[in-house]
């Protein structure tokens, strides 16, 4: 489940805008604790009246009435409330009841996206059913006619920073990881390898069947990791970022580099010593001893005296400082007793000789782990000298004057020689006791003995499990897997995501499938995006997520599907070309000037453009065609209503939506019947030329196409292949036919005219129209048509007459608008006004009036094309 998320309140704010928005407390991370509605000012109690659940949902969200009988007594102080102060307040300190007195409630809705909520006061529901709601004090003051917007989600810059500069060295470790599967396949077998089923049931492919990534992949994965670990200690060490920020930046830091040096060893096979390594780490994450503290003791008289002077020592050594420690014994060697002298002297030659195995001198471990067991001999056997028969006691003295020295000396002994039992004694938390076991007890060992020490060392310094990061460290010691992830989702969700997926790449996630439904990987990249899905900058994050998404298992992929839906494409923003006056609250009308609206909504449109090839991208990327087709088809329909056809066509062209084109032809042949050539014009230029150029070819190609068994055209002609292409070719010839005419070339537009109502491509409709529009031409003064034309023609008016006595919706309706349009426009150039023109109704008895005009137009072509034998047919 994902963290639900917080509440907010309204209070008053003493040094702000009253219509701003101040949250006076606020978490990077969306806490799992209660979230409340409070309508107290930011000066009251702290909040435990009112109690609600919010979540965000993908479904439409019901607006959500907060009154007394929701009210949820919180249980103590120990609940995390999150609070959100909204300004102007609805009610100050001691004014609360007041309030609710009034007939005052508020309510809130969840944005389906993005976690913000949007809430407003309104008055209570009546008790009474049948009786309206009331308010005792009518006046409204500010904060019951402002809308109050809260985000429960809002990231801060330093995790959007993070999580935008991680994605890339994510995405590169997947390709890496795909890229050593190809490279470990034997490419001649590939088709042979049989598959296998997991646990669950599933089919695993052959990269499921490779076992954990090889040593050069190891080391390649480590780079990675070195580069998370430089983005969160550039973080950790910027002062400017949240102290609460910084600290969980520091803690993913030192879990994610202690797993890096458990698990992603620097030569990829983890077979060397790990003692130094560790040890690192925890002189990094806990440093120690206190350099101050060390120049504090050095600075008296005699040092030896100071309380801290052998403590001091002890922990020197635990942490691998051998010569620092060797400093402050040699100051011994003023001391006025000789053997105490002597021993420090002992003590100060074999520390600064102390074998360490990060030293170059040894060309093998096993030069080092020689060395290292000559130089303990060598030590016994000077110290036994020293001793003597002293091995009770009473090494410096008959008397019990230097006993307390002297068992000093011992525990600086006994941990240069490594026994277990000290280093746990003076080891202050199991950080230290882990460093100084590899320098100190066990120098021979590797990262496969940690469980049986971490084992041996909790035994006698527990861990502090309230704090979780001391927690997932030692899991991931103890190489408890689970465990440490799961420690990693409460500490940070980014931590658990990025950490799981490195460890899932070495398989070394157990596969529990009786806890969890889903790989735990899985689970953790999907409350990873969910953390980007709802935060209010989500757009940003778009592609972010559809890369997580895509490599979070299959569950991951469906919700891709959905996700990449589900962008905002501005492709139909409202113009902002235009002049516009406004009135401001002030009341101050303002002018928005049209070239800086113009610059706006270009800007606008070029980011819309670019963002949707990047989908387009996107989706050829993922493998999800027929999603991009459903995207085209959405944008194509809100374009075509917005009436923007030149883009709308573009997408019906992505989406390979023949009818979608059909329809955007037919709406831009309506604009020619209700607004002329000039409009029709424009808008057939705005489409994509090649559309129009290949339309022809692609209709004669569809009528070509013959089927082999029946000897039949393959497709019908009311396929929506050959409908798409016919209306886009009657476009194309329609506006060469306006063209012609403008141009003064009648021969060549008669000629056209009859194309188009001989060839089929004309939709029925328009057949009066374009009738219609032969008149002026088989009036004019030349003989545009042959006999032959016309008589086509009056076979094409008989068909219209005939079919329109009983279906003249389809066959004279757009008759009657081009016939409106025209009385209107005549109206208007003679001066009338344009309720004049209104006034005009065209009816369906004009349009047969009109047919028959066209009728005897027709017969008089054809009786001067017949006296002038032009084109005769006897």
């Amino acid at each position: 489940m994902a963290p639900a998320p917080s509440g907010f309140s309204f209070s008053s704010s003493s040094a702000s805008s009253p219509f701003s928005f101040a949250p006076q407390t606020q978490k990077e991370q969306p806490s799992a604790g209660p979230s409340s509605f409070s309508f107290g000012s930011s000066n009251s109690f702290a909040p435990t009246s009112i109690i609600t659940s919010t979540t965000a949902s993908s479904q439409p969200q019901q607006t959500k009435n907060i009154d007394e009988d929701d009210q949820i007594e919180l249980d103590g102080e120990d609940e995390e409330v999150e609070v959100f102060h909204l300004q102007p307040a609805a009610y100050t300190k001691g004014e609360k009841k007041k309030w609710k007195s009034s007939g005052r409630t508020i309510n809130a809705i969840v944005s389906p996206v993005g976690g913000e909520i949007a809430s407003w006061i309104t008055k209570k529901p009546s008790s009474n059913p049948n009786e309206p709601s009331t308010l005792s004090e009518s006046n409204l003051s500010i904060s019951d006619r402002t809308i109050f917007f809260a985000s429960l989600s809002s990231l801060p810059d330093p995790l959007i920073q993070l999580y935008t500069e991680s994605h890339l060295l994510f995405t590169s470790l997947q390709q890496i990881v795909a890229e050593s599967h190809s490279r470990r396949l034997p490419n001649a077998a590939i088709d042979k390898i049989a598959q296998t089923w997991d646990k669950r049931g599933n089919l695993v492919g052959i990269e499921g069947l490779l076992g954990p990534p090889d040593a050069e992949t190891i080391v390649h994965m480590r780079r990675l990791s070195d580069l998370y670990l430089d983005q969160l200690g550039e973080l950790k060490g910027n002062q400017e970022v949240d102290i609460e920020l910084r600290t969980r930046f520091t803690a993913s830091y030192n879990i994610l580099n202690l797993a890096e040096i458990l698990y992603l060893p620097a030569d990829g096979k983890g077979e060397g010593l790990v003692g130094e390594e560790l040890l690192d780490w925890v002189n990094d994450v806990n440093p120690a001893p206190d350099n101050s503290q060390g120049n504090e003791i050095m600075s008296t008289k005699n040092p030896w005296e100071h309380p801290s002077f052998f403590p001091y020592i002890s922990r020197c050594i635990l942490r691998g400082f051998q010569l620092p420690a060797a400093s402050f014994l040699r100051s011994l060697n003023n001391h006025s007793n000789s053997r105490i002298s002597k021993l420090s002297s002992i003590l100060v030659q074999h520390l600064s000789i102390f074998p360490r195995s990060t030293e170059e001198r040894w060309r093998i471990d096993l030069d080092f782990l020689q060395s290292h067991k000559q130089w303990l001999a060598k030590f016994k056997v000077e110290l036994i000298n020293f001793i003597g028969n002293k091995q009770k006691g009473h090494w410096f003295s008959d008397d019990n004057t230097t006993n307390s020295i002297e068992n000093d000396f011992k525990v600086i002994i006994e941990l240069m020689e490594g026994k277990p039992q000290r280093i746990l004694e003076e080891a202050s938390d199991w950080r230290e006791a882990l460093g100084a076991w590899g320098i100190l007890v066990d120098v021979d060992m590797r990262r496969d003995h940690l469980p049986e020490v971490m084992a041996v060392i909790l035994d006698k310094i527990p861990v502090d499990s309230t704090i979780a990061e001391d927690a997932i460290q030692s899991a991931l010691c103890s190489a408890d897997i689970i465990k440490a992830l799961m420690g990693c989702y409460d500490l940070d969700i980014w931590l658990s995501a990025h950490l799981g997926d490195l460890l899932d790449k070495l398989e070394l996630i157990p596969d529990d499938e009786q806890r969890f439904e889903i790989p735990l990987r899985d689970y953790f990249l999907l409350e990873y995006t969910e953390i980007l899905q709802n935060n209010p900058k989500y757009s940003a994050f778009w592609r972010v997520i559809c890369d997580y998404l895509y490599y979070a298992g299959q569950e991951g992929r469906n919700r891709l599907k959905s996700h990449i839906m589900r962008i905002s494409i501005s492709l139909d923003g409202e113009s902002k070309g235009k002049k516009k006056q406004s009135d401001n609250p002030e009341g101050m009308d303002v002018e928005v000037v049209e070239g800086e609206g113009l610059d706006a909504e270009t800007k606008e449109l070029e980011e819309a453009v670019r963002l949707l090839d990047e989908i387009r991208a996107a989706c050829g990327e993922f493998k999800l065609e027929e999603e991009f087709k459903m995207i085209s088809q959405i944008l194509a329909g809100k374009l075509i209503r917005k009436g923007e056809f030149g883009m709308a066509a573009s997408m019906c062209m992505m989406a390979g939506d023949g009818w979608a084109l059909s329809r955007i032809a037919e709406k831009i042949l309506d604009y020619y019947i209700t607004h002329g050539d000039e409009e029709f014009l424009r808008l057939v230029d705005t489409l994509p030329p090649t559309l129009l150029s290949e339309a022809p070819t692609a209709l004669a190609e569809l009528q070509n196409q013959i089927d082999p068994k029946s000897g039949l055209p393959e497709l019908p002609a009311t396929s929506a292949l050959s409908i798409f292409a016919s209306r886009l070719t009657f476009l194309s010839e329609f506006r060469d036919y306006l063209l012609f005419l403008i141009q003064g070339a009648k021969d060549r537009a008669a000629s056209k005219l009859v194309t188009l109502l001989t060839s089929g491509i004309a939709p029925v409709g328009i057949w009066a129209v374009l009738l219609v529009e032969s008149i002026d031409l088989l009036e004019d003064s030349d003989i545009l048509f042959s006999s032959n034309e016309t008589f086509e023609l009056l076979r094409v008016l008989e068909e219209v007459k005939s079919n329109a006595s009983f279906a003249k919706q389809d066959y004279l309706e757009q008759l009657i608008q081009y016939l409106q349009r025209l009385s209107s426009d005549k109206v208007i150039e003679n001066g009338e006004s344009n309720s004049v023109a209104e006034g005009k109704k065209v009816t369906y008895g004009d349009g047969w009036k009109k047919l028959d005009q066209v009728r005897l137009a027709l017969a008089r072509n054809l009786a001067r094309a017949l006296v002038n034998g032009f084109d005769s047919p006897f």
